[in-house]
């Protein structure tokens, strides 16, 4: 350790330092009560100190290996901390103290690690207590032959000092005749097996199912077959409470004064402690803590062995379920009714498919999943689905709460034969993405060529980064035209990636792509720089004329960002580009979810002399931000604009409506944009319909910023 474990003052210490200090203080601690060692705690803490710096080290070590924990085993036993407690007091400590250490905790799989870890240990001490029980076994077996080789001279001690070592040993040791019936005990043993009638056979000591290996090595051993043997298998033994204790047996051959072979000494350790311990941290490993059901290791493992051994008629099905609201319930309550929710979740999910033969696992946070291995009775997904959602929806009291909560469901159903249990699981979770994405209380049924799409738009999204970076996401520009006269107003900013040998991906579809993969905010500071430094380039170019305002729309993240004002002043600033040559779009549905930041960046960049336009206006509903805010221009919804122009126009309530938002439009001082304009109808219907600015490929398709300034000389 950094500092030596007999510093009095660990707030003194380097934070990790003093965390693994601590740790070894609270080990030697819970050590000092389980066995006497001759040392000083503060030798012991050092002692200590060095095997918590091993632990951590293995632990943060890039390639993780759980082999120190098995020396950390070793090394507690040849301290002589052999009580039956110390290894449980030891995984009690390090158990509770490795996770919590902050040096640790951002390591990937930490609590899996730290299993491994102790598990590895125990098995060390484990092994090293065998090595110091076969030693003495070792030391009886020579005290009696020294006994039989100098029956005269040396008798009263070999036999006194056998039976020290007969009384006091710490392992089971029984002496029996040729045919295993049990001569004499010792103390530790009577305290696995219980007091003995003479004569008591050994192999009715002995689980049934464990006998026929312990007479076959008993056998071997009496026709002569060497001198002893141990077992390499754990031997269960039935306990004086009736319960199995779990045993390493080994067995030597007594011997007279000739050399025959008169009895047997058989020595037994008693390991059932750290057997129930490593079936607790196996427990652990693979299931919930919290709810008790096994974890997403146990289920794919157990998915994986189900679909090895399905036949050609087998069906299963796979359900990804997601809680709705729990996080509202956790803010509302606490994360400990949270957690009592959850815990109720668990039981109604067994409930729903009590009749099923299925298991439940929670993955983690609110997910879970079923596996049902079809039978004909089993329902149809719906009806599944519904039952689910029935069970969850009864009323959950918690304290005074009355809490209810629902779920959206993915399935994937697999019939025949085989399969890949990993498969199985990622079609479930694209159902689950899938029904999700529609709301609440939704389920929905794998589709191959829905995921088959989904994927293929992952794929581009997971793509873009590198081809943004790379260069080959560039900015068209596109006029927005004034459709009395036909002069551009404005030039709007457009993404566009042009993929080689594909179909090359517009402004909406790389915006969609941003959304997945967090590039929103940074195209948003690169599209802004660009532009603006672009456009002033060409107000250079034609040198003092007229040059139209460069728009830019924002998407709702964009739009209340905290950090919109900041970037924008640093583009102007960047670029030397005017506020007032800025128009910015701003979407209606960023000030419906996000009002109070939206409306603070909208009104300080007006403030600035930005010119603000308000995106997918769709009506009287919308007018209310009109009255609230600096707004000078909206662009009109493009459902409403293609409901309006349907065949036969006129004829829809929208169209009939359109002349009258536009007049109220206009009497608020606004400009009206309507977008898609696509065909020389389409520009007069709107231009007799009052509308100011056009903009679609019929008037000017998007344009690559080398051929603006040519378009713009033309108009």
């Amino acid at each position: 350790m950094t500092t030596p474990p007999c510093s009095d003052d660990p707030g003194s210490l380097a934070p990790t330092a003093s965390q693994r200090l601590e740790l070894a203080r609270q080990w030697e601690r819970a050590l000092r009560t389980t066995a006497y060692v001759p040392k000083s705690s503060i030798a012991i803490e050092r002692m200590l100190g060095e095997l918590v710096d091993l632990l951590f080290d293995s632990l943060a070590a890039d390639k993780f290996s759980p082999a120190l924990g098995r020396m950390v085993g070793q090394r507690l036993v040849t301290s002589h901390f052999t009580d039956e407690q110390s290894v449980s007091r030891t995984v009690e400590v390090l158990g509770q103290g490795l996770p919590a250490s902050s040096e640790l905790r951002d390591i990937d799989g930490l609590a899996g690690k730290v299993v491994s870890l102790l598990g590895a240990m125990a098995a060390g001490y484990a092994a090293a207590l065998r090595a110091e029980t076969f030693d003495q076994q070792e030391e009886v077996k020579q005290a009696l032959l020294q006994a039989r080789q100098d029956a005269q001279r040396e008798l009263r001690l070999s036999e006194a000092k056998f039976r020290q070592l007969f009384t006091f040993s710490a392992v089971g040791i029984a002496i029996s005749d040729l045919q295993g019936n049990v001569l004499e005990t010792n103390h530790a043993l009577r305290d696995i097996v219980g007091d003995l009638a003479p004569r008591h056979s050994l192999y009715e000591l002995v689980h049934p199912d464990d006998v026929p290996s312990l007479k076959a090595a008993y056998q071997q051993l009496v026709n002569g077959r060497g001198t002893g043997f141990r077992l390499p298998q754990r031997i269960r033994l039935i306990g004086k409470d009736g319960e199995p204790a779990w045993t390493y047996i080994a067995v030597s051959l007594l011997r007279n004064v000739d050399g025959q072979p008169t009895g047997q000494v058989t020595i037994v350790e008693d390991v059932t402690e750290l057997h129930l311990l490593g079936q607790q941290l196996r427990h652990q490993s693979l299931h919930d803590a919290l709810t008790g059901l096994p974890n997403q290791q146990f289920f794919g493992s157990t998915l994986q062995s189900v679909l090895e051994r399905a036949d050609q008629n087998s069906r299963i099905t796979v359900c990804k379920l997601d809680l709705d609201r729990l996080a509202v319930i956790n803010d509302a309550f606490g994360r400990q009714v949270g957690d009592q929710v959850l815990q109720s979740v668990a039981g109604r999910l067994q409930s729903a498919v009590a009749a099923e033969t299925a298991i439940i696992a929670r993955f983690g946070s609110d997910e879970f999943a079923i596996l049902i291995e079809n039978s004909p009775t089993t329902p149809d997904v719906a009806t599944l689905t519904t039952s689910i959602n029935s069970e969850l929806a009864e009323p959950m009291y918690i304290g005074d709460s009355e809490l209810a909560v629902s779920s959206c469901i993915g399935i994937a159903e697999h019939r025949g034969r085989g399969g890949e249990a990993a498969t199985l699981l990622r079609a479930a979770e694209a159902a689950l993405h899938r029904a999700k994405s529609s709301g609440q209380r939704q389920w929905g049924l794998f589709d191959h060529h829905h995921d088959a799409t989904h994927r293929a738009r992952c794929r581009l999204a997971a793509a873009m980064p590198a081809a943004w970076g790379n260069g080959k996401i560039q900015l068209n520009y596109q006029p927005l035209v004034q459709l009395a006269d036909s002069t551009i107003l404005a030039v709007q900013a457009l993404l566009h990636w042009d993929r080689p040998h594909n179909t090359a991906l517009d402004h909406q579809d790389c915006l969609k792509l941003a959304t997945q993969n967090g590039l929103e905010i940074p195209l948003r500071q690169w599209m802004l720089r660009s532009a603006c430094d672009q456009v002033a380039s060409w107000r250079r170019q034609r040198l003092g004329q007229a040059t139209p305002l460069l728009h830019v729309d924002l998407t709702p993240q964009q739009s209340h960002d905290p950090d919109l004002v900041t970037d924008i002043v640093s583009a102007l600033t960047q670029t030397d580009f005017a506020a007032e040559h800025l128009q910015l779009g701003i979407p209606v549905s960023a000030l419906d979810t996000e009002p109070d930041q939206t409306e603070d960046n909208l009104r300080v960049l007006a403030d600035m002399g930005i010119t603000i336009a308000l995106l997918e206006f769709s009506g009287v509903a919308d007018i209310v931000h009109l009255e609230d805010l600096p707004v000078q221009t909206v662009a009109i919804a493009h459902t409403v604009v293609q409901r309006a122009i349907q065949p036969p126009r006129g004829a829809s309530a929208v169209a009939r409506a359109v002349p009258a938002v536009f007049q109220l439009l206009h009497d608020c001082g606004v400009t009206v944009i309507i977008r898609s304009i696509d065909t020389h109808h389409e520009a007069n219907h709107w231009k007799s319909a009052r509308a100011d600015i056009g903009q679609g490929a019929f008037l000017a398709p998007p344009t690559p910023p080398d051929k603006i300034i040519t378009l713009l000389g033309a108009r």
